[in-house]
């Protein structure tokens, strides 16, 4: 294996790109996908996670999707050593991820993101230019991250993976699969589950935007996982339970991935935490007011004109963010355009 700086590929190449199981992980990949097919073409197949197969393997961005998380380890390690790439693009620094980029690059392979070494004993050094030091930064957050790095135009994450796989120009949009979905879907959409505590907000707040919603006549469906799952990998399920109680319509697993985008692009707005709910909404045009933890808007809130970003001040909570800023959002920048 070696370290990728930006060389041509050969003609029709075979490229992997590895990431973990996180919906909206998955989500920002997809601008990355889209640059590296139209730079170099050929093969391109995802290794990724369970949770997000329905849209993986339904993407015509991707040749073939291999789960790599929730799947058999050894098995998938035997699979993966019959492999063949000339690029693997890994954007995940866990220790099976890194171990996976080292399995399925050859001796002729070119590496870019973390991967151990060829003897397993360490990682494998990053080029000295300017993407290595930005592999070793990792300090994406900061709001000094472009000034750090010059060649990037934004701190946005799907900037920094397309630049850190060498690609230059313009980033494109989220683009993901959807299927029409069977039943009728309700105006607005809510999701009040993420991926960490801290990124959730309060039950009362909720109910405050819920009944200034509902004041307008408009109907609200919650979207999410199975609540018989939703407790392995998500907080929050015991609060959406209440929205349910409450008169919120649930929706929680009943479609499938694609059918979670189309039901949102059919809808007048979505309210959501920092979540896939969110990103797969940043796909659509629908209007989204979205909850972000400060510095984190930075890295990860895409900057597109349907969402509202919304975050509470330096060292402050996601909770201390008032019910009534986004009832005010939902107002002036959503509703007094569609009602």
């Amino acid at each position: 294996m070696k370290r990728y700086r930006g060389e041509s590929l050969p003609a029709n190449p075979k490229i992997a790109l590895v990431t973990n199981d996180n919906l909206g992980n998955f989500v920002i990949a997809t601008p990355l996908m889209q640059m590296l097919r139209e730079r170099h073409g050929g093969r391109l197949d995802y290794f990724g996670g369970t949770r997000v197969m329905e849209l993986a393997s339904n993407s015509d961005l991707i040749d073939d999707a291999i789960p790599l998380h929730g799947s058999n380890v050894r098995a998938s390690a035997l699979a993966m050593a019959t492999k063949n790439y000339d690029l693997i693009v890994n954007l995940e620094w866990t220790t099976w991820a890194k171990a996976a980029s080292s399995i399925l690059a050859g001796r002729d392979t070119f590496v870019c993101g973390p991967c151990l070494g060829q003897d397993g004993r360490g990682d494998l050094a990053f080029p000295e230019d300017e993407t290595g030091s930005l592999w070793n930064d990792q300090d994406w957050i900061s709001n000094e991250v472009t000034s750090t790095h010059p060649f990037l135009r934004s701190g946005f994450i799907a900037e920094i993976f397309c630049r850190l796989a060498y690609l230059e120009g313009e980033i494109p949009r989220y683009k993901l699969p959807k299927t029409a979905p069977d039943c009728e879907t309700p105006d607005v959409w809510v999701s009040g589950s993420a991926s960490l505590p801290e990124k959730l907000w309060p039950l009362d707040h909720w109910i405050q935007v819920f009944d200034a919603i509902w004041a307008k006549g408009l109907k609200i469906g919650l979207l999410g996982a199975k609540p018989s799952v939703q407790g392995q990998f998500w907080k929050g399920a015991t609060d959406e339970d209440k929205f349910v109680e409450a008169g919120v319509i649930d929706f929680r697993g009943v479609f499938t991935l694609p059918q979670v985008v189309s039901a949102i692009e059919g809808a007048k707005a979505v309210v959501s935490l920092d979540n896939g709910i969110l990103h797969l909404t940043c796909a659509t045009e629908t209007p989204v007011v979205g909850l972000f933890r400060e510095g984190i808007h930075r890295l990860w809130a895409p900057p597109n004109p349907n969402l509202s970003v919304l975050h509470p001040g330096a060292g402050d909570p996601v909770s201390s963010i008032p019910a009534s800023e986004v009832v005010k959002t939902l107002d002036a920048r959503i509703f007094k355009d569609i009602l």
